[in-house]
């Protein structure tokens, strides 16, 4: 656990020194360095470091055609990307480094773009599992990072941009067709009348869920329909973190100056993403399903809690909110980090850093 308390202190130290220091030199190689440090030390461990690190390491052995590309018919963007990777190196760490390459530069200038006190994005973006993510779900990570960098559009009511990012991220994985639904969704105020409209999506989608399911299965891939297998449900840490993300979130939006709408927008992706969360659960299907589609929503909560403090004018509300708000996401990031996804014991690849 220690090499990543450390990489996240060294990230969110060196942030917080470059915003501050009112160099705007100094500033840009400081985010540059973070950037380098999140890609090397994703791109850099041993192949055991991930539950799902060996199967794209295997997978890599047979992408030296290029015809490896095409031969599934789905997901021609991360096949071209091992393809790349494969005639660059045989070794799987130049895999692990454009992956991780492809998914930092997606989140850190989207995150310094949209963020005044980026430092607590970034803290975010780590403690929050968004960033190891990808350590084991390497595709669907990809496609999520590439949503992610779509955000501004989205914010700026530029449909025809946002459209194309979310066709590139689809051929990443499939699941992100769903980020379409967003930006005519996103609207610039979440009041109550939103939470019936989701509470009651939320029980369609557990009614239906055969039916969605069985309906992506048809229109995109038959490996779809283990979303709608039976298994023990699983992830309730990860539920009842996000689902209390969200009502504070929602609690603190008056809190929050907005002319521009770009909170409430925001809100509304984060409540719409409990949706599939809270199906996912109360379903009790496999949680590397459905429940996986919430990297396509939640994410915005790491550029609306910086927004949060950012507005509250009342510093013992924002001490004591600071408090527990760093004190949960740190518990949940030694929790999910040191018991789940194999992130724990950390490695480097031996054959390119021998200790």
């Amino acid at each position: 656990m220690t090499p990543y308390l450390l990489l996240l202190l060294f990230v969110v130290v060196l942030a917080y020194v470059g915003r501050r220091s009112g160099n705007e030199g100094v500033r840009r190689v400081s985010i540059g360095t973070l950037m380098l440090a999140l890609v090397a030390f994703a791109g850099l461990r041993d192949f055991q470091v991930g539950t799902d690190t060996s199967n794209y390491v295997h997978m890599l052995m047979f992408s030296e055609s290029f015809d490896s590309v095409t031969a599934q018919g789905t997901e021609v963007g991360y096949n071209f990307l091992a393809w790349v990777a494969r005639n660059v190196s045989e070794s799987y760490t130049a895999l692990l480094l454009m992956i991780a390459a492809l998914v930092v530069s997606c989140y850190v200038p989207t995150i310094v773009k949209l963020t005044h006190r980026y430092e607590t994005a970034l803290y975010l973006f780590i403690t929050l599992g968004i960033y190891t993510f990808f350590f084991n779900g390497a595709r669907q990570g990809i496609a999520a990072a590439i949503c992610f960098a779509a955000i501004p559009f989205l914010l700026q009511r530029r449909l025809p941009p946002y459209f194309m990012l979310v066709v590139l991220a689809s051929l990443f994985h499939q699941t992100a067709w769903i980020a379409l639904v967003l930006y005519p969704l996103a609207a610039r105020r979440a009041d109550w009348r939103r939470l019936v409209a989701l509470g009651g999506a939320t029980v369609a989608a557990v009614v239906f869920l055969q039916v969605f399911v069985g309906f992506a299965a048809e229109m995109l891939d038959d490996k779809f329909a283990a979303y709608a297998e039976g298994g023990d449900g699983g992830g309730q840490i990860l539920v009842a973190f996000l689902v209390g993300q969200g009502a504070m979130l929602y609690l603190l939006k008056g809190k929050v100056r907005d002319p521009e709408g770009h909170y409430g927008r925001l809100l509304n992706i984060y409540l719409i993403g409990l949706v599939p969360v809270l199906a996912s659960t109360l379903s009790g299907v496999n949680p590397s399903g459905v429940l996986r589609l919430h990297l396509y929503f939640s994410p915005v909560a790491i550029l609306l809690w910086p927004m949060v403090f950012l507005h509250l004018r009342d510093r013992s509300l924002r001490g004591v909110l600071a408090l527990g708000f760093v004190g949960v996401t740190l518990l949940l990031f030694l929790l999910t980090t040191s018991a789940f996804s194999g992130l724990v014991p950390y490695g480097f690849n031996p054959e390119i850093v021998p200790w």
